[in-house]
């Protein structure tokens, strides 16, 4: 079974409080009386802070999606080459030693990807494949560590470098006067992290990927995503999603433990992607009857963390 033989975050250098964007954010839509009655959510959120590639003066401005666009492909190599720099150095493995980079990353576009531009850069070799993975949005992390590990059940001599790259600041634009550009405005960070993945016959040691599944619900497609607008990506999340989570999860989770011989019981802890309060507490729900998890959640981007008694 792969391993993870390391992990590693990095975070760009403007830490903004949630105070500090609510006062931004004030500024900005002081004209929409509609927005401003709406500010109450950066209070709601559950978010403390967040790091950002800049400083507020920034998103301020009324800059063309070509320019945040750029800068996302800038700052993302930045922030992916430190996290990859540093999983390396903590996992032993030197840069010639990886045969695969897979590259996550959903708020930003270039071509040749962040994968080939930063390939080179960290000293992989010229035969190293790549994957990039762009769409898969707060799956993204998650879905490129199981990609990784499939491949590497086929090739356990080989190691896998796999990185999520977010700067969610690039699409914010001043044009964006809905109240879901306002949840965004209040939920989302820029960061990046990096998971050396090494096979069976490496010498990795660590947590093994044991088994991964993954399901699509075809109903939820309306409910997450971006629109793609002549100014860039505008968010798209609807209130359902927690609906969706208290529903459809717990019978997910639970197919793909029986499908390896396990329940819920078995299980000590749940790592989950974050979200504003109501969604945390809407995953809280279905571990919480019949086991006895403690859910454990991080964003290195928003660098929260909470932890909830076990059930």
């Amino acid at each position: 079974m792969p391993r993870i033989a390391a992990v590693a975050t990095a975070l760009p250098p403007h830490r903004i409080t949630q105070a500090q964007a609510r006062a931004a954010c004030e500024k900005i839509y002081a004209g929409n009386a509609a927005l401003v009655r709406l500010l109450r959510v950066f209070e709601h959120s559950g978010v403390e802070s967040r790091h950002f590639a800049f400083p507020l003066e920034y998103y301020h401005s009324n800059r063309s999606f070509e320019e945040r666009n750029a800068d996302f492909i800038e700052q993302g190599l930045i922030l992916g080459e430190r996290a990859a720099r540093e999983c390396l150095e903590r996992a032993g493995v030197k840069a010639e030693q990886v045969d695969h980079l897979f590259l996550a990353t959903t708020t930003g576009l270039a071509t040749p990807g962040l994968d080939a531009l930063l390939a080179p850069r960290l000293g992989l070799p010229p035969h190293a494949r790549r994957w990039p993975l762009f769409g898969l949005g707060c799956a993204g992390g998650v879905g490129a560590v199981l990609r990784a590990g499939e491949v590497l059940r086929a090739f356990p001599r080989q190691r896998a470098l796999v990185l999520s790259v977010e700067l969610s600041g690039q699409v914010f634009s001043t044009r964006g006067a809905k109240p879901v550009d306002l949840v965004g405005a209040a939920l989302f960070g820029d960061g990046a992290a990096a998971v050396l993945v090494g096979g069976d016959e490496t010498s990795s040691s660590g947590p093994k990927i044991h088994a991964s599944r993954t399901v699509l619900f075809e109903e939820s497609r309306h409910l997450m995503g971006w629109e793609f607008t002549s100014d860039g990506m505008r968010l798209v999340l609807s209130q359902e999603v927690t609906d969706l989570v208290r529903r459809r999860l717990r019978p997910v989770v639970e197919a793909f433990l029986a499908a390896n011989g396990l329940t819920l019981r078995n299980i000590a802890h749940c790592g989950l992607h974050p979200g504003p309060r109501r969604i945390i507490e809407a995953y809280r729900g279905p571990f919480a009857r019949g086991g006895r998890a403690s859910v454990v959640i991080r964003s290195a981007a928003a660098k929260q963390r909470r932890r909830r008694r076990p059930a």
